[in-house]
């Protein structure tokens, strides 16, 4: 009986833990930036302690090759699967969240091993959240200073020092930033409204 629950607690993980990953490819995920961490860590913990406690089990051998192979894989094409998995798991490359209200947030971060840093506008909807908007972080220093070789705001790892929610319409989302003690309103628009900047 205690093996058979063991199981089924399992599984309800593995499910809760493959259902944020068929929400990711929506650019949905469980509301709240740690909540998905936390799912992904007990998935691990969870998977390390079935693999010992059932080890004789001749399917969990077969499942731990497999989860093996898996990796070995992922490193295998210049290793950017494999740091794919390592983001997701952890908070490298997750340089700030910034709670703007009770249903929009910000994150400041690189989506992937060869991208450059990204600002992720995320929005609640009950026990979710999407992805609304993804603008690269340059953009909006861009915006804010005329860049040049010695502007402070060039290096794109200088943090948010802070962000407030301006207005918010179905178009775009006006954010006021402050990055190296400038303050400027910046709006995120919908990817058909990029084409009024130009």
């Amino acid at each position: 009986m205690k093996n058979r629950n063991i199981m089924i607690a399992y599984l309800v993980v593995s499910l809760i833990f493959l259902s944020e990953i068929v929400l990711s490819f929506n650019k949905y995920s469980y509301s709240g930036y740690y909540t998905g961490k936390m799912i992904n860590w007990l998935w691990l913990a969870m998977t390390v302690f079935v693999i010992i406690w059932f080890w004789k089990k001749k399917v969990i051998k077969v499942y731990f090759s497999f989860l093996i192979l898996g990796i070995i894989l992922s490193i295998l094409p210049m290793m950017l699967p494999f740091f794919m998995l390592v983001s997701y798991f952890s908070t490298i490359d997750n340089y700030q969240q910034i709670q703007l209200d009770d249903t929009y947030r910000i994150e400041s971060a690189r989506l992937g091993a060869l991208s450059k840093p990204q600002i992720i506008v995320y929005k609640k909807e009950g026990i979710l959240e999407k992805q609304i908007y993804t603008t690269p972080y340059s953009k909006v220093a861009e915006d804010m200073y005329e860049l040049s070789l010695d502007s402070p705001a060039r290096a794109e790892n200088k943090p948010i020092q802070g962000a407030k929610l301006v207005n918010a319409s179905k178009d775009s989302l006006g954010i006021e930033y402050q990055i190296v003690n400038k303050k400027k309103i910046f709006y995120h628009k919908n990817k058909e409204d990029w084409f009024d900047d130009i």
